[in-house]
């Protein structure tokens, strides 16, 4: 029997640590005295400040903090090989890496990078392809030893030839483990800014090549690779230049934007870099290093797409997607999507569970693709008499069609709830109250087991069953159109790319997520409760405690959804709270959400509004939202009386 109940409970113990220590006491098998493990975590770019847990053989646990170069040491003296390495990103934006150590001989130090390239050997020693399951249990462990990392690792070989040739990096001295090496774009780390690890469809992960999105290699046990994948067209390294411009822009040094942004800039939109993301150009914002999700060409031009973190001069993190080009002299500039309208696609993963006693059966994970259209408005990018988008692509049954939603508190437009076959015509609203396109589904378990179907009144934003995911191509590109209330097509259908990549339901089961408290639940989501009375405001709150370990993500936002009961003559109403980027070390959070409030943080109710009481007929919905590697998480509870 394992070590651990569940991968979840080992795989982020991490994400509370700090400082460095380790439990477990000196023990005999491969145990040495006075041995500090070191390496570099990083994922195309150093993990500054990345929170580091070692877990052994036992179950024993040594933890640290990697500086602001990702390097760390930890001591690991009393602990027993083989161990497993996680790396976790403080800011959220990229996902943990895994790495592992089979043995430790009698040497007083040993490195154990942990990297995209480490996470892909440890998901090759894997049946599930999925790296974490190593930190589940102590047999998972058990098949870390050095003949398998040794296979692992001439299997990643076989895939990188063609990268390793061109940084320079020799196959015979290959060892992304135990190779000491420095985030600076170059030998190793030229390699590891060249790949990603991403979700594969089936469940697992697999790796891709920043130079072609449509060629992978399976990462598991069973994999046996012979596919070769590709090397970009440039090293990385290359866009410092351009960030280095891009800063000095957003920090008042107006001559630098020229050279930072092009003329022919264009943005969700917006001509303006500044107006399409506020966000970083407020002032004090410091910029990280750039990290490159894919390389294409567009009009015979040399295009990439960019994930570039930041901190703002508050602190807050977060990262922008931005579209970057390669200039006729060599350089780069930011081009941005040429979008020209504000339409955003991206991967989203939820959970949800009913408390009511009828549908708690129907709990479960899904997933799909979150299409976010801002309403109609003058001086904004979507024109005042937008009344409809349509939308088709990969994954997309025909046709879907998102119009401005029924009920306050919302600045999006939302999905219909019945699917369209053309345009609606008139001042038609979106019941549904969603703009998340499900196409993949799973029952949570236990309780949950029951087999939803989506009925007719919801293919306007399931499709009639959970899809073969991976029909769904890497950074899919979906046609939108806008229509106003006549019908009428305003202006040109253009092109929206998904950055982000492709979620099935199943990878909902790898995550930690939170849990609602106890009070909320009884008090606001109760129908007996002493808040199921309509409430101008609620109080919600949550804990991060997995199983007593600080370990869930920071929540973004808290939303409220309720709908009125029966015979009431009102309509939905919303309710935003934004959330600070702040840890509680307790675990323990909370947020008062105001009827009304959008995501923005705007009052849309242009009189008193509240949230309609929880009676018969009536639902209450409490959602908890962030994001993470760019993809969007929901952890909702609903209550349907």
């Amino acid at each position: 029997m394992g070590w651990a109940a569940t991968g979840a409970v080992a795989l982020f113990a991490l994400a509370g640590c700090g400082g460095g220590g380790s439990s477990g006491s000196p023990s005999a098998g491969t145990s040495v005295t006075q041995v500090a493990l070191q390496g570099t975590a990083a994922v195309g770019a150093p993990m500054a400040s990345a929170n580091i847990v070692v877990i052994d053989s036992k179950g024993a646990m040594a933890t640290t903090t990697a500086d602001s170069n990702g390097q760390y040491s930890v001591s690991v003296t009393s602990l027993t090989a083989p161990l497993v390495i996680l790396a976790s990103d403080p800011t959220g934006v990229d996902s943990t890496q895994v790495s592992v150590v089979p043995s430790m001989g009698t040497t007083s130090t040993v490195t154990a990078n942990a990297t995209t390239l480490t996470t892909a050997i440890s998901a090759l020693l894997t049946s599930t392809g999925n790296p974490t399951d190593l930190a589940a249990s102590s047999s998972a462990l058990a098949a870390v030893t050095p003949a398998s990392v040794s296979a692992a690792v001439s299997s990643l070989k076989t895939a990188l030839s063609t990268i390793l040739a061109a940084n320079g990096v020799g196959a015979a001295t290959f060892d992304p483990i135990g190779t000491p090496f420095t985030a600076d774009h170059t030998g190793l780390d030229g390699v590891i800014d060249a790949v990603q690890v991403v979700a594969a469809p089936g469940g697992g992960d697999e790796l891709v090549s920043t130079a072609d999105a449509t060629t992978s290699v399976s990462l598991n046990s069973s994999a046996n690779i012979s596919t070769t994948l590709s090397a970009p067209p440039v090293q990385g390294g290359y866009l410092s230049s351009l960030v280095s411009q891009l800063s000095l822009c957003l920090n008042g040094t107006s001559t630098a934007c020229s050279q930072a942004i092009d003329a022919k800039y264009l943005g969700n939109g917006f001509t303006s870099f500044a107006s399409a993301h506020p966000v970083v150009a407020a002032g004090g914002v410091t910029l990280g290093v750039p990290r490159t999700l894919q390389f294409f060409t567009a009009g015979g031009v040399q295009k990439a797409l960019v994930q570039l973190p930041y901190v703002t001069q508050s602190g807050a993190k977060g990262s922008l997607v931005i579209v970057v080009q390669q200039l006729s002299n060599g350089s780069w500039d930011v081009i941005g999507n040429q979008q020209p309208y504000n339409v955003s696609i991206s991967s989203f993963l939820e959970r949800k569970q009913f408390l009511d006693p009828t549908e708690v059966k129907f709990g479960r994970y899904e997933a799909g693709i979150s299409i976010t259209v801002p309403n109609g408005a003058a001086g904004t990018p979507n024109p005042a008499n937008l009344a409809s988008a349509a939308v088709t692509g990969p994954g997309i049954n025909g046709t879907v069609y998102l119009t401005p939603r029924a009920g306050v508190g919302n600045a999006l437009l939302g999905l219909t709830s019945t699917a369209l076959t053309q345009p609606p015509v008139g001042s038609v609203l979106s019941t549904s109250n969603t703009s998340l396109y499900r196409w993949s589904w799973l029952a949570l378990g236990g309780s949950a087991n029951g087999t939803f179907v989506p009925g007719t009144g919801a293919m306007g934003y399931y499709t009639p069953s959970p899809i073969d995911v991976s029909t769904v191509p890497r950074y899919a590109t979906y046609t939108v159109t806008f229509y106003d209330s006549t019908g009428a097509q305003i202006g040109q259908p253009f092109s929206v790319m998904n950055p982000t990549p492709v979620m099935p339901a199943t990878a909902g089961q790898g995550v930690l997520w939170q849990s609602l408290s106890g009070n909320t639940i009884a008090n606001f989501m109760n129908p007996a409760g002493s808040l199921a009375a309509q409430q101008a405001s609620a109080p919600i709150a949550w804990s991060s405690l997995i199983n007593g370990v600080n370990a869930a993500p920071l929540v973004g936002k808290v939303q409220i959804q309720a709908t009125p009961g029966t015979g009431v003559n009102t309509s939905e109403v919303d309710g935003w709270a934004i959330m600070p980027s702040t840890f509680a070390i307790n675990g323990s959070y909370a947020a008062t959400v105001t009827a009304g409030v959008d995501q923005t943080g705007v009052q849309q109710c242009t009189s008193a509004c509240a949230f309609p009481a929880l009676q018969t007929g009536a639902s209450r919905l409490v959602q908890l939202y962030w994001i993470a590697g760019e993809i969007e998480y929901f952890n909702i509870w609903k209550y349907n009386d």
